[in-house]
């Protein structure tokens, strides 16, 4: 009488599952099928990594693909409660605000944005206009309005904008339009988690730049006849596109650790650690670029 052999123990994969899941959710955000700000929704459901590891030892006599179906199957109904949840990124019911600030006798101007879960949009007021910087905002909470710090020393104008209790992990719902004076020279830097980013800088003189991006979809469009511009740019779980216009020449040097980077070599051909225009030296307008970036996408055209 032959004896049964005891059924062996296999292991889930709990982090492949997981990571499987963080991406196809990036994917989606990146691909504007699903909001930046859903983070928020989903982070509430934290607890459900404890129940998926339990389940993951319960059940580790079981079939390892139908453990597998079943956590996923669990993940997928968190993300569509959470999406749920999240509701549209602008619902009935928005508190909107707006600040401007005029231009006087600002000869140059250091910007600083902190933004996080949400979308923003930066682009150039008209040359007449008499204003340095205008801004409007739409929050889902009276409490999130923009935030402002504005300094003024001789002819240096200093500027912080940011939502007021913003978190990470906040509600997101937040957008912003803000647009800059063309007529000075600029240093703008900016912070960003989870949002989603377009940044079209190419009316301005932005003569230095520093974008800080973690997990979200940026567009930025370099300045067209700022001179030069310095800029660099550091990723983090995120898609970054960077459209330099045709008459700027570029000097770009791109460090990536597991992202895909994809530069116009028609363009800007590789000469040993950078990607250069030919005529990047005699140029009227060019930029020196440095990208840094951990797990995402880098898009260069």
């Amino acid at each position: 009488m032959s004896e049964q052999r005891p059924r062996r123990a296999v292991g889930v994969p709990i982090w492949g599952i997981l990571l499987l899941f963080l991406g196809v959710v990036f994917l989606l955000q990146t691909l504007d099928v699903l909001p930046w700000g859903l983070w928020g929704s989903l982070w509430r459901f934290w607890p459900v990594l404890i129940i998926i590891i339990g389940l993951g030892i319960l059940l580790r006599r079981y079939n390892v693909w139908l453990v597998s179906l079943l956590i996923l199957a669990i993940l997928g109904a968190c993300l569509g409660i959470a999406t749920w949840q999240h509701g549209p990124s602008l619902p009935g019911g928005m508190v909107t605000s707006s600040y401007s600030e005029p231009l006087d006798d600002i000869k140059r101007a250091q910007v600083d944005i902190d933004f996080s879960a949400g979308s923003i949009n930066i682009g150039s007021l008209s040359p007449t206009s008499p204003n340095f910087v205008e801004a409007d905002s739409e929050v889902r909470d009276s409490h999130k309005t923009i935030k402002v710090n504005f300094n003024q020393q001789d002819s240096e104008g200093q500027l912080y904008l940011r939502a007021a209790n913003q978190r990470f992990w906040g509600e997101g719902g937040i957008r912003w339009e803000v647009s800059f004076t063309r007529n000075i020279p600029l240093a703008i830097n900016i912070r960003s988690a989870a949002s989603n980013m377009n940044l079209d800088f190419s009316k301005l003189q932005v003569t230095e730049l520093r974008l800080d991006v973690d997990a979200g979809n940026c567009r930025v469009t370099v300045p067209a006849s700022a001179d030069i511009t310095h800029a660099y740019i550091k990723a983090d779980v995120a898609n970054v596109e960077v459209t330099i216009p045709d008459k700027v020449a570029a000097k770009i040097q791109i460090d990536t650790a597991l992202s895909a980077s994809d530069i116009d070599e028609s363009r800007f051909p590789q000469q040993g650690d950078y990607y250069m225009s030919q005529d990047f030296d005699s140029a009227e307008n060019r930029i020196e670029l440095e990208i840094d970036s951990d797990i995402g996408r880098v898009q260069v055209r």
